[in-house]
């Protein structure tokens, strides 16, 4: 669905002019014109501002669901995969038939914005909505709008990441979700890997099974795949061919170093080396525990890292998947846990990550020095911390659900939340 972006307004359009800066108790002015809010239970560096002006209201009348995935592109152009599905119906009042109230439309689920936060760019079928499925005569909405022929639609959007070369590649977490989808930065579609609807196996060299997150490493062609909700690996993939080149799981642990199961289980030595501290049933484990959530390279020393959300702990291996080492955060979270999303800092500050936690609904930033070992604490030297901040509300600056996170080359931050949290926040940094 390609669309063109006006402005609508419904009823008495209210534009809000912030008269005074709203202070954290304990923090100073930040922008002498009062439009940043200080951060939330901030501590240690780098530090923060939330502009609640970003992003800039939608046109047509848009409103946005949860956001299952952001990226930020080379032209610090920011990435938003959102779920129309999502929106509750008196959230689409506008959408209902007859019409129920003034607001709002389901957006599509790509949204492009640049740094000002103007949306350029907004592409993607709206599906799964009962009020506006494909063909329903909606304002704002192609009615010729089909579903797709040529690719298979993921049930549920969640990974999105805007490559060096100008793609744009997406994946879903839905039930029957076992796709990788490769567009052009328009929406135009390129390529498609696996089919969905096949049972998950981690042993599987065509298909993902609810992927999660992606890095596109363009150098070497390659597409690494939190693979995800449904298995627990690492997945690697051709960007070109869409062909299998390799997995592994927890530890490196692969079909060919040992007894990969289902849950890519670890073989016997390294339950001798890294044995189980028990805080509740299960946890940690040998292998990654759904969702494996997120996966990243360091731009530096080229080491990838994933993020093993419910174990809270972060595992890095070389790009061919050998194990190097892991670090754990607050190892007590229970429930989604502690591990959600991460990003290597730019410009300067390539040895800073900064690690999203949407149970704990925290920032950290930290340096990258895992671990080789686990024990019943985190050993001091793993991954120090050096600063965060955060708060559950709904304030701006405060967090519901921060799901993904991702950093331009100015050093701001873009945070975006899930659950009822439906929204992307800016974070500026002020300590440059």
């Amino acid at each position: 669905m390609r669309v063109t972006l006006r402005t609508a307004c419904f009823g008495v359009c209210v534009t809000l002019v912030m008269a005074a800066l709203l202070l954290v108790p304990g923090s100073s002015p930040v922008s002498a014109s009062g439009t940043l809010i200080p951060e939330v239970g901030s501590f240690g560096t780098p530090r923060f501002a939330v502009d609640p002006t970003w992003p800039k209201e939608l046109p047509n009348n848009w409103i946005i669901g949860q956001v299952g995935g952001l990226s930020v592109d080379k032209t610090d152009h920011i990435w938003v995969y959102q779920r129309p599905e999502s929106d509750t119906s008196d959230e689409l009042w506008a959408a209902q038939s007859p019409q129920a109230a003034g607001c709002c439309l389901p957006a599509p689920p790509v949204l492009e914005f640049n740094a000002a936060g103007d949306l350029v760019n907004a592409w993607g079928p709206i599906e799964n909505i009962t009020c506006c499925a494909p063909g329903t005569t909606v304002p704002g909405r192609d009615p010729n709008d089909p579903m797709p022929t040529n690719y298979n639609y993921v049930q549920v959007e969640h990974g999105i990441f805007a490559d060096d070369q100008g793609y744009v590649w997406i994946s879903g977490n839905g039930a029957a979700d076992r796709q990788i989808l490769k567009f052009t930065r328009t929406g135009t579609f390129v390529m498609q890997i696996g089919t969905p609807g096949t049972t998950c196996n981690n042993l599987d060299t065509v298909n993902v099974c609810k992927a999660a997150q992606f890095y596109v490493d363009t150098v070497h062609n390659e597409i690494y795949v939190a693979d995800g909700y449904g298995n627990n690996r690492i997945a690697v993939f051709n960007t070109n061919t869409g062909k299998f080149k390799r997995a592994w799981g927890a530890f490196g642990v692969t079909a060919t170093t040992g007894a990969m199961t289902t849950g890519f289980g670890a073989i016997p030595p390294l339950q001798a080396t890294y044995p189980s501290y028990t805080y509740s049933a299960g946890k940690p484990t040998f292998h990654f525990l759904n969702p494996n959530h997120c996966v990243t390279r360091d731009p530096h020393t080229g080491l990838i890292w994933v993020c093993d959300r419910v174990n809270d702990r972060l595992q890095v291996f070389t790009p061919s998947g050998a194990y190097v080492g892991q670090c754990y955060f607050l190892q007590g979270t229970l429930g989604p846990g502690s591990v959600w999303d991460l990003k290597f800092w730019p410009r300067g500050d390539g040895d800073l990550i900064e690690l999203t936690d949407g149970t704990n609904q925290l920032i950290r930033f930290f340096r990258p020095i895992p671990s080789r070992t686990t024990g019943t604490t985190t050993p001091v030297s793993a991954c120090p911390i050096v600063g965060g901040f955060g708060h559950n509300g709904r304030n701006a600056g405060y967090f519901h659900w921060v799901h993904v996170g991702d950093v331009d080359s100015h050093g701001s931050l873009y945070l975006g939340e899930v659950d009822t949290g439906k929204r992307v926040q800016k974070f500026v940094r002020l300590d440059r």
